[in-house]
C-alpha cells in the first residue's frame, strides 16, 4: 500500500517570496530543523510581479545581504512623482539610498546561502492543506512535482504565501486569524519588465505618476532598471467596477512613446496586493502569518518587500524566544505581534488612514495638491518616514503654507480630520494588546475607529 512521505521539523515555511526567504535565510543559524517550500521552480523565486524597488536601510535593520552581481540591476537615488497632467513634478531623494533589483535572483541567493547552513528547500512544492489536529496546527499536506504526495509536520507552521492565505485562509474559521478585508483595501496590479528602444534619462530616479482616469485608486509607475531596461506596470483598486490593468496598460499606456517603445518583453505578470494596515493577529497556536498573507505592506504604495523582511526578522526573534520557553501557543508566540504591531504595524495603520483619503481625491485636486507643493517634501518625507500627517497648527502658521492652501479650504479641513484619525490609529497600535484574551476588545476598537473615520471623511463605499 502506498505510503505517504512524511517530514517532520522544528519551523515549516510555506512560500518563499521576501518574508518566507527572508525568515528561512535568518533561521539558518538558530540551530532549528527548518524547512521552506514553494510551487516554484529555481528561476522563479520571489515571481510576484512588483517594482522592485527597495530601500538600503531594509537590509541593514533586518540583518540581510545588500544586493550584489547580477541580482543588482540599479542603484536608485530619488523618486519623481508626477501630477496628472504631468506639468507638475515633485522630486523626492533620501538620505539612504536603494536599489531595482532581479528578485528572483536576490531571492535564490538568500535560499541557497540558507541551503548551505542547514535549511531544506522544497521548491516545485505546492502546500494544499492545514493538518489540524487536537484543535491545532500540526502540519500541512503538500504535493511535489518531483516526490509525490507529501506532509510536513512542525511546531511552528508559517504561512508565507502572500495575498491568498494558503493556509490562513483554510484555518478554522473560528480562529482569530481569519479576517475578510473588504476588495477595496487591495489593489489589482500588472507589469510589464521591457527593453526599451531609448536611453532612459537619470535611470537612478524612480518615477510615479497620479492620474485616475489611468490608474484609479492607484498609480501608474516606470523604474528603470538600468539605462534602457525598465519595469513599468500599474495598480488599480479592486471593489469599484475599473477596467483590470492589463486592458489599461494595452489599451492606454502603450500609446506613450516612453512605454510603447518596446525592443522586447523581458517578462510580464499581474497579482492582487493588499493595500492596508496588518491582520489583527499574525499568529495563533503553532501559527504564523508573515508578508502580503498578514498585509504586511505600506499602504500608500503597495511595497511590500521591505516590510515583509521586517515581519521575518521579528518572527525569527520570537521563534527563538518560543523554543526557548518551549512554547508554541498563541501566548507563547505572541511577541511576534507586540514587536511588529507596535512600531511598523502602527505606521502602516496611520498610512491606511492616509491611503483611505487619498483615494477619494479627484484628479483636480491631485493636480492642485502636487502643484501648490502640498505634497512636497517635507510632508511626504514625514508621512512615509513616520506614518503621521503633521499638519499642526505650528506647521499651517507658516506664510507660505498658508498661501498654498487659499481656495481650497474644504480639502484642507479634510486634510486635518486626516490626520487626526492618524495620530488615532497609530496610538491604538502602539497599545496593541499584551496577549491573546485582550485582542477581541482591541479589535472591537480599531474597527470603531476606521468606521468612525469612513463616515467622518464621507468616504464612498
Amino acid at each position: 500500500m502506498y505510503k505517504m512521505r512524511r517530514y517532520e521539523y522544528d519551523v515549516v515555511v510555506v512560500g518563499l517570496g521576501p518574508a518566507g526567504a527572508s525568515l528561512v535565510y535568518l533561521l539558518r543559524s538558530s540551530g532549528l530543523k527548518v524547512a521552506g517550500l514553494d510551487w516554484v521552480d529555481a528561476s522563479r523565486v520571489w515571481s510576484k510581479p512588483c517594482g522592485d524597488a527597495i530601500s538600503s536601510s531594509h537590509f541593514d535593520k533586518n540583518g540581510l545581504p545588500h544586493p550584489s552581481g547580477e541580482a543588482l540591476m540599479q542603484t536608485v537615488n530619488g523618486a519623481l512623482v508626477y501630477s496628472p497632467s504631468e506639468e507638475g513634478v515633485i522630486k523626492l531623494t533620501g538620505e539612504n539610498a536603494g536599489y531595482m533589483i532581479d528578485r528572483s535572483k536576490y531571492g535564490l541567493m538568500l535560499l541557497r546561502e540558507a541551503e548551505k547552513r542547514g535549511v531544506d528547500v522544497f521548491l516545485r512544492t505546492k502546500a494544499l492543506n492545514p493538518i489540524i489536529e487536537g484543535g491545532k496546527l500540526a502540519g500541512v499536506k503538500a504535493y511535489s512535482i518531483d516526490l509525490g504526495e507529501l506532509e510536513f509536520r512542525g511546531k511552528i507552521i508559517v504561512d508565507a504565501t502572500g495575498s491568498g492565505g494558503a493556509i490562513r485562509r483554510k484555518l478554522p474559521r473560528e480562529w482569530p486569524t481569519y479576517e475578510e478585508p473588504p476588495e477595496t483595501d487591495f489593489v489589482v496590479a500588472y507589469r510589464k519588465i521591457v527593453e526599451l528602444k531609448y536611453e532612459i534619462d537619470k535611470p537612478d530616479y524612480i518615477r510615479l505618476y497620479f492620474n485616475t482616469d489611468i490608474a484609479p485608486g492607484g498609480y501608474w509607475w516606470l523604474f528603470p532598471k538600468g539605462k534602457n531596461i525598465a519595469n513599468i506596470g500599474l495598480g488599480v483598486q479592486l471593489g469599484r467596477g475599473y477596467p483590470h490593468p492589463a486592458k489599461i496598460y494595452r489599451d492606454v499606456l502603450v500609446k506613450r512613446p516612453d512605454v510603447g517603445s518596446e525592443v522586447r518583453v523581458i517578462s510580464e505578470a499581474g497579482a492582487k496586493i493588499p493595500t492596508r494596515r496588518p491582520s489583527n493577529t499574525m499568529v495563533w497556536d503553532n501559527f504564523m502569518s508573515i508578508g502580503d498573507s498578514a498585509y504586511t505592506v505600506d499602504p500608500i504604495h503597495g511595497g511590500g518587500m521591505g516590510y515583509a523582511m521586517t515581519a521575518a526578522r521579528y518572527a525569527t526573534e520570537t521563534i527563538i524566544e518560543a523554543f526557548t520557553n518551549n512554547d508554541f501557543t498563541a501566548k507563547g508566540l505572541w511577541g511576534l505581534n507586540t514587536r511588529y504591531m507596535r512600531t511598523t504595524g502602527a505606521k502602516q495603520a496611520a498610512l491606511d488612514i492616509l491611503r483611505i483619503f487619498l483615494q477619494t481625491l479627484t484628479n483636480t485636486e491631485i493636480e492642485w495638491a502636487i502643484k501648490k507643493g502640498l505634497a512636497g517634501v517635507e510632508e511626504i518625507t514625514t508621512v512615509f518616514g513616520e506614518g503621521e500627517l503633521k499638519l499642526t497648527t505650528s506647521f499651517l502658521d507658516k506664510l507660505n503654507i498658508i498661501v498654498r492652501l487659499i481656495g481650497k479650504p474644504v480639502l484642507l479641513a479634510k486634510l486635518i480630520t486626516v490626520s487626526e484619525y492618524m495620530k488615532k490609529a497609530k496610538t491604538l497600535y502602539i497599545n496593541y494588546p499584551e496577549e491573546p484574551s485582550k485582542l477581541p476588545v482591541w479589535v472591537t476598537n480599531v474597527e470603531s475607529l476606521y468606521a468612525d473615520y469612513e463616515k467622518t471623511v464621507e468616504i464612498p463605499f
